[in-house]
């Protein structure tokens, strides 16, 4: 156990330094190229902080252990929005009155909806997984659109050197992945220390182990005071690689599916309605919404440990 403990710190050490030189490089780069807060947390954070996940879905995907697939990424989403959410609200005050945010929660929520469908099916095919490989596209599209048209024009930086605040973001990405797997192993570990299913380790430990990456650099962001669209984007921006594109891709395994997911994914809608709304009357995420989600994550855990 010790060692397992042991393993865990280093995990914990590994991604905070990766959050720190992958959100560090990733502003560099992004405003070089003139994107915006919001494009940047989406596209280079959001899919660099989901690559855990990526790899944590697949080899489980290899391995048949369809619990822990969409486990690990249904929790993984819950995590993203209810825990790491709810965390960042007890730090800043965040607006999510920027239009283009608006619509991006509003893919999300559609994205909520559709994964009722999907994982009601009874199994996970290629055709039944094509929805949500369709709104992956419609979310790229939107980026796209968002860096065609949204260029932000920043004060010029002398000291920017492309090559190494590339490797930056490499090695930055590289350790958010390193962390995670270890992070993983660890969590994993300690349950069959625990004799704790399989079911539990993925929906809690590993999801929350494949999140950290988000947590740390969504914390770092709100302590620094980043734009909030950094923030938000990140978050909104990995849930829709996660089960968008991810959860999509591993309709080519034919999973069959088994679990029920539905107090989960009424959780994501209802957190996608509440972020829709703040954003439509133009209020901001606070301590009080924090705090909300917060609680929703401390209802979902203690019902998936049979606690209420």
């Amino acid at each position: 156990m010790l060692f397992a403990i042991s393993l865990l710190i280093l995990s914990v050490v590994i991604l905070y330094f990766g959050a720190e030189i992958s959100l560090d490089s990733s502003e560099k780069i992004g405003k070089k190229l003139g994107l915006s807060p919001l494009a940047i947390g989406m596209l280079l954070v959001g899919f660099g902080t989901s690559l855990p996940e990526l790899f944590v879905g697949h080899i489980a995907g290899l391995q048949g252990k369809i619990d822990i697939a969409t486990g690990s990424l249904i929790g993984s989403n819950i995590a993203n929005m209810l825990f790491i959410l709810g965390v960042c609200g007890l730090f800043t005050k965040m607006s999510l009155s920027n239009k283009k945010l608006m619509h991006q929660i509003l893919v999300h929520l559609v994205l909520g909806v559709t994964l009722v469908f999907v994982l009601k099916s009874e199994s996970l095919s290629f055709f039944s997984a094509l929805p949500l490989l369709l709104i992956a596209f419609v979310y790229l599209y939107l980026l796209y659109t968002d860096l065609k048209n949204d260029k932000t024009d920043y004060p010029e930086d002398q000291d920017f050197k492309p090559v190494p605040v590339l490797i930056k973001l490499i090695a930055g990405f590289s350790m958010l992945y390193l962390g995670g797997e270890i992070l993983v192993k660890a969590g994993t570990d300690l349950c069959l220390i625990l004799n704790i299913s399989e079911y539990i380790i993925s929906a809690i430990f590993i999801a929350l182990g494949t999140s950290f990456p988000e947590l740390v650099t969504s914390i770092i962001a709100a302590k620094k005071k980043k734009d909030s669209d950094l923030i938000i984007g990140n978050i909104i921006g990995s849930n829709l690689f996660n089960c968008a594109f991810i959860l999509g891709s591993l309709g080519i395994y034919n999973f069959k599916l088994t679990a029920d997911y539905s107090t989960e994914l009424a959780l994501l809608i209802a957190g996608s309605i509440i972020l829709l709304l703040i954003s439509i009357l133009k209020k901001h995420f606070n301590y009080v919404t924090g705090f909300i989600f917060l609680s929703g994550y401390i209802y979902i855990v203690g019902f998936w440990l049979k606690i209420f």
